[in-house]
Order: structure tokens, then sequence, then C-alpha cells
């Protein structure tokens, strides 16, 4: 797959910005900083996507995505499934949004369903259901 099929299937379609690639790069920070080795190499990875992900964004270079990223790329994959079911809970179409953020992140829930008019409530309710309470 390339980064533009992978930018257009699991992602919001929002510009990505050096931005997100220092946020990216704080979490690594963070990771290495509390010796998590697990977490390093996440993160490490997600700067990578990120940065494959801006420079298709900024400059439209499009290439294979980088197998530097791969774990991280199959990560945002899986979680389209989820946020599938997060949309089904509170009665949107499963297929409303792109989107593939952490779902594991409460703020980041209530977040993306406010986008489609759902209350601070009922997306803590979806979070409960869907993500903390997994069938």
């Amino acid at each position: 797959m390339d980064i533009k099929a992978f930018f257009e299937e699991y992602t919001n379609n929002e510009k990505v910005t050096f931005r997100s690639v220092i946020d990216e790069g704080n979490e690594l920070l963070l990771e290495i900083l509390k010796f998590n080795k697990k977490g390093v190499f996440e993160e490490y990875q997600d700067v990578f996507l990120f940065i494959q992900l801006w420079l298709y964004c900024k400059f439209g270079i499009n290439q294979k995505l980088w197998s530097l990223s791969k774990d991280s790329t199959n990560k945002f994959i899986k979680r389209k499934a989820v946020w599938k079911q997060i949309y089904k809970y509170v009665g949107l179409k499963e297929d409303i949004s792109n989107y593939c953020g952490n779902y594991n992140k409460i703020e980041k829930v209530i977040k993306q369903l406010s986008i489609f008019g759902i209350s601070k409530q009922k997306a803590q309710k979806a979070y409960e259901k869907v993500v903390s309470e997994p069938q």
C-alpha cells in the first residue's frame, strides 16, 4: 500500500502537519524517559509513519509505506474496526469516518464523536461499552 491510499483509508483526511510529527516525537521521548522498551518501539514507528504522512500532505510525496512503520500502520488498520463499533453504538453509520485515532484515550473518543453531534455523556457510554468492556 502506498501512503496516499493509507491516508485516504485510515485518516480523517485532514492534512498532517509537522506539529503532528513533533507530538509523536514527544510521545517517543516520554517512553524513553520511562525506560519502556515496548513503548519506545511503538512510538518510534509512529514517528516514521507521521513523517511519511507529513511528507505526503506537505509535498505530495507518495511512496510505498515504509517498513520502519509496519506495526504502526497495522495498528491504525486494526483500530478502524473498533471505531466502526463505536459509531454504530451511538447510532451513526459505521463508515461515517476513516478516523483511526487511539480509542483507548476517552478524550479522543469524545472529541471525535462531538464532530457528529454526539454528546459527551453518550460518547463516554460508547467508550465504556465498546472499549472498556470488550465483547
